[in-house]
This record gives structure tokens, C-alpha cells and sequence, in this order.
């Protein structure tokens, strides 16, 4: 008769371990937050203006009880799988575990695994969210040719809160809200830092940072995309290097919930509420599988999967995305 451990299909330790990790570096899921699906297909809620707009329900007697009507499986998703394995040679395992510090390089090579997942994730969703083609018109702005490149963060002329609030108007106007929330890039966030208009706010010798541009510009948070990923494209002048994820962009957007800043659904996601976007995830992963011991080599190996889609879901009056704004070139 199998014991239980030889019926189990999954590492309970290395999974809870996977699950658990966080990284408040990223932003994926400060754009959309993990919420949990019990299939991996089906139709995608999305929401037009008159689910974010607050309206009025007085009704007068004898009339008619006002109906709601939001636009729902007008888009199929599909969860994509993403896997890693992890591989430590036997008698590192042993000499990690025996030695002083007593390592458990399984746990270790989890915490890599699940690292790398994070990392591949947060360049799939900058792919998204700067896809410029996806925004309404009136959702997005390039500062490189807007007012002749005058208002770019740097430019001694750049009127970065009139910027703010346009764009801010911009959103309103697609979806009945103001978007609450914005990404910069690491470029944008230094020129902002020294830009003069934002330094006539300050008092001298007060940081600016996040919390005090957050403050200025009427959101409740900005982060930074400070991840950095490795360039493997062949004749790029920075093939080999580590680079920004997000270069020369800000994105503003609306997201009623908090980011979970890794793999767990947040507590207060669901995808039923209107968003900018949210991460849909397969109940229970990720997982890890057993690990495995490899005779020939002398290696352990496990692996590490997560089942997931990042979705744009907060869409404007033509079907793009209305619920945040982008801009592109914010830097000369």
C-alpha cells in the first residue's frame, strides 16, 4: 500500500514557501492584483463607465425601478502555464546542510525558483500596460511631441501638476472615477524629484519622494519600477546588461485594491469590482512537486508552476482601456 507521501503530487512545505513569497520591488501586481479562479478558461468580466460612475437610485412612487446593465463575457481568457525547475547536486545539499549554518538549499532553490516566476511576470505585464495601442485616444499622451517636448519632466517649462490633471480628467471622463494609483519609471522619478514646478512645492531641504509626489498629485500611492531585467537581445547596444523593465513612462490607473506583491490573491481583490486590471490565478497554485533525485547525475530536482493571465479589464467608451492613462516620453 503508498504511504501518503508517495500519493502526494505536491511538496506542501516548498509550495507554502512559493506561495508566501513576496517582493515589494515589483508592480505587476500593483496594476492587478491576484484574484483566484477556479478554471483555467472562461469569459472575462469587463467594465464599462457605468460601473465605476456613482449614480443616483432615488425613485418617486409609481415609477420605475431604475436597472443596471454592466458589459459582461465580451472577452475569453485562458490561464497560461509558467514552469521552473530548480536542480542542487548532491553533495552541495550535503555539505550545505551538515556544515555551521545548516542550510536547506531546497528551500533556497524555491525561493529562487519563485523569484524568477515574479521576474518573468513583471516583463509580461509591462508588456501590457505600455502597449500603447490598447488605451483609448484620449488615454495617452507622448511628452516627446506634445507641446514641442516642452513638458517633459526634465524641461525647465514642464508644467508636470496641469500634465497630472488632464490626465487624471482624461480617465474620469472614459469611467466616472479618478484613477487613484500611478507607476513611474526610474528615469521619470528622478526628473520629477528634481523637476523645478515640484520643488516650489517643497519645502527646502525636504525629500521627494514617493509619498510627497503621491501627495502633491491627489493619489494614494506612486511606486517606482525599480526591477531591472537582463537584456538578451542581440544587437542591442545593451545586450548583456541589466536594464529597466520600465523606461521613460508614467502610467496612472484606477485599482480599488491593495497589490499582493507576489503570488497570493489579495485579500480584498475580486475580480468582480472595476479595475484597471487584475491577475487572474489558478486556485492552489503555485505548487511545487516533490522533488525528484536524478541517479545518473546525482542531482536533486523539483519544480515550481503557477497558472495565470494578467487581464485589462477596465475599458473606455470605444472598448481600449479607459481606466488608466499613459505617458510615453516622459524624459528627453
Amino acid at each position: 500500500m503508498m504511504n501518503l507521501d508517495q500519493v502526494r503530487v505536491i511538496d506542501p512545505i516548498l509550495t507554502q514557501l512559493a506561495q508566501g513569497y513576496k517582493n515589494a520591488e515589483g508592480v505587476a501586481t500593483f496594476f492587478g492584483p491576484a484574484v483566484s479562479m477556479n478554471t483555467r478558461a472562461g469569459r472575462t468580466l469587463v467594465f464599462g463607465k457605468e460601473a465605476f460612475a456613482a449614480q443616483s437610485f432615488l425613485r418617486a412612487p409609481g415609477t420605475n425601478i431604475q436597472k443596471i446593465q454592466n458589459e459582461f463575457g465580451t472577452r475569453s481568457f485562458a490561464l497560461r502555464q509558467e514552469a521552473i525547475s530548480w536542480e542542487i547536486a548532491e553533495e552541495v545539499a550535503a555539505e550545505a546542510k551538515n556544515g555551521a549554518a545548516q542550510l536547506d538549499l531546497r528551500q533556497y532553490a524555491a525561493k529562487d525558483a519563485a523569484n524568477r516566476l515574479m521576474q518573468s511576470w513583471e516583463v509580461t505585464v509591462a508588456g501590457a500596460v505600455t502597449k500603447a495601442a490598447s488605451y483609448e485616444a484620449s488615454c495617452k499622451l507622448d511628452l516627446a511631441t506634445h507641446n514641442g517636448g516642452a513638458d517633459q519632466f526634465n524641461q525647465a517649462t514642464s508644467d508636470v501638476e496641469v500634465l497630472i490633471d488632464d490626465a487624471k480628467e482624461a480617465v474620469r471622463a472614459q469611467i466616472g472615477t479618478y484613477p487613484n494609483k500611478m507607476v513611474i519609471s526610474p528615469d521619470a522619478f528622478n526628473a520629477l524629484k528634481r523637476n523645478k514646478r515640484i520643488r516650489d512645492f517643497m519645502q527646502r531641504g525636504v525629500l521627494v519622494n514617493e509619498a510627497t509626489l503621491a501627495n502633491i498629485f491627489g493619489l494614494d500611492e506612486i511606486r517606482v519600477a525599480r526591477r531591472l531585467k537582463l537584456d538578451n537581445t542581440v544587437g542591442s547596444p545593451t545586450y548583456g546588461q541589466l536594464v529597466n523593465i520600465y523606461n521613460n513612462t508614467a502610467i496612472l490607473f484606477y485599482q480599488p485594491s491593495g497589490a499582493t506583491d507576489g503570488f497570493a490573491p489579495a485579500l480584498d481583490a475580486n475580480y468582480g469590482n472595476p479595475a484597471f486590471g487584475y491577475t487572474y490565478t489558478l486556485a492552489g497554485y503555485p505548487i511545487a512537486t516533490p522533488e525528484r533525485f536524478n541517479i545518473e547525475r546525482r542531482v536533486f530536482t523539483g519544480d515550481i508552476l503557477v497558472e495565470r493571465s494578467f487581464e485589462l479589464v477596465g475599458m473606455g467608451e470605444n472598448g481600449l482601456v479607459g481606466a488608466g492613462f499613459l505617458f510615453e516620453n516622459v524624459v528627453a
